[in-house]
């Protein structure tokens, strides 16, 4: 939702974890291609994230805040750290294939989406969608009421251009 400060791409090349000035760390998987993150981080006391790195063997993630404190995280959340018992392993393993055999299933889709974002993240988003939706609102209303001409529609696409190189 806010201005993304620093990018890292992991060792693997398969995702990308950014540090936002939102407070919050996001991991991307590159095969999602619908923009959600496959993991959010973030603390109460965690200040404006500025640099985000995966280490070396992509077990680890490492960011600096406004804070002037280095937080180091799980690059999976949900894996323990260490060895597995033949147990847990096997049990691991079972809920994964659970998971994959019933993804086609809205509720199962629905967990498996899930995400714990902070009351002040959600409310900024939402008033972030609705400031676009009044801009486009108001800008469609500029166009259908003011003389044949005078206001251009441009697509989203075109706005971003800054400047085009012949």
């Amino acid at each position: 939702t806010s201005a993304v400060m620093s990018v890292s791409w992991a060792p693997t090349g398969r995702e990308f974890v950014t540090g936002s000035y939102d407070r919050t760390i996001r991991i991307f998987n590159l095969n999602d291609r619908k923009g959600n993150a496959r993991d959010i981080y973030h603390t109460k006391r965690m200040q404006r994230v500025f640099t985000v790195n995966y280490s070396m063997d992509n077990t680890y993630i490492v960011s600096g805040s406004d804070d002037t404190n280095i937080r180091l995280w799980k690059a999976r959340s949900n894996e323990k750290l260490g060895q597995l018992t033949p147990r847990e392993e096997s049990a691991m393993q079972y809920r994964e294939a659970l998971v994959k055999k019933y993804q086609h299933l809205p509720t199962v889709k629905k967990i498996h989406r899930a995400r714990k974002i902070p009351k002040t993240i959600k409310k900024q988003t939402q008033q972030t969608i609705i400031q676009k939706e009044s801009a486009e609102r108001k800008q469609a209303n500029r166009i259908k009421h003011s003389k044949p001409g005078t206001h251009h529609f441009t697509s989203e696409r075109k706005k971003v251009v800054d400047k085009e190189v012949d």
